[in-house]
């Protein structure tokens, strides 16, 4: 084979990967909009929080609220429109969890700053020229990315002490590993640092978040760690004094 074949055959392999990888990206950010949604089905069906977080299904709902503003300012609609599936998603998940939760005062807390939040930006992208709001939107929407991230992690000392990680949500750590890997190439082949490292964070985290999964699965050995209690023998029933009289009755009953 020539050198003419190879450098052909190098263009169209560029070429292809440089048309399927930003369609192969935003696929991966649909599924990974969609990914928490069995562990919402569990919480639903247990008409409880369990062992699970609010933190993940938080940060994604604002990350996505935010990425939804970064697209109408810079007129993408990939951006725009992947985001906004991410915010009607992610807000039915915060639902879901704030209606199931016991206490709500923290979840409540978060919700109303992260309002206050969402309704400035939204202020500055309506009143503002979109050069002046990108920067203002896309840097807590990379900030928020790398919090939703990390977020499921912050049981992570509960998880080596009970070496238990069903508290993780499957999906959701499986995804940041292959949607993190998908955007961190196309940020390689886009050449930007703002794309990259948020999207290597990701992976970095997803891939301890399922490493934790599959070393400490939970289920039968969940408890292994913890420590057993002793069984208290049983308790014999208290022998009743009884006077000489009524002794002599059990003795001699009539």
């Amino acid at each position: 084979m020539s050198m003419q074949s190879l450098a052909n055959a190098a263009y169209m392999t560029y070429f292809l990967a440089a048309k399927s990888v930003p369609v192969v990206a935003v696929g991966s950010s649909i599924v990974f909009a969609i990914s928490p949604w069995p562990t919402v089905a569990t919480i639903r069906r247990a008409r409880s929080t369990l062992q699970f977080s609010f933190a993940p299904f938080f940060f994604y709902f604002v990350q996505s609220v935010i990425y939804t503003l970064y697209g109408w300012t810079t007129s993408n609609p990939v951006v725009g429109g992947t985001s906004l599936l991410g915010a009607v998603l992610g807000s039915y998940y915060v639902l879901v969890f704030y209606k199931y939760a016991r206490d709500r005062t923290q979840a409540t807390r978060m919700l109303t700053s992260a309002m206050l939040v969402i309704l400035l930006l939204a202020h500055q992208v309506v009143t503002r020229s979109p050069e002046e709001t990108q920067m203002l939107t896309g840097i807590p929407a990379n900030i928020l990315s790398v919090f939703t991230a990390a977020s499921p992690l912050l049981q992570v000392k509960s998880i080596l002490r009970r070496k238990d990680a069903s508290c993780l949500p499957l999906g959701m750590s499986a995804m940041n590993v292959v949607a993190g890997t998908i955007w961190m190439i196309y940020g390689i082949m886009l050449g930007d640092p703002l794309v990259i490292c948020p999207n290597l964070f990701a992976l970095t985290m997803g891939s301890i978040q399922v490493s934790l999964i599959l070393l400490y699965p939970g289920g039968k050995d969940s408890g292994a760690a913890e420590p057993k209690a002793k069984a208290s023998p049983p308790t014999k029933p208290a022998k009743k004094n009884l006077s000489p009289r009524n002794r002599k009755k059990v003795e001699h009953p009539e």
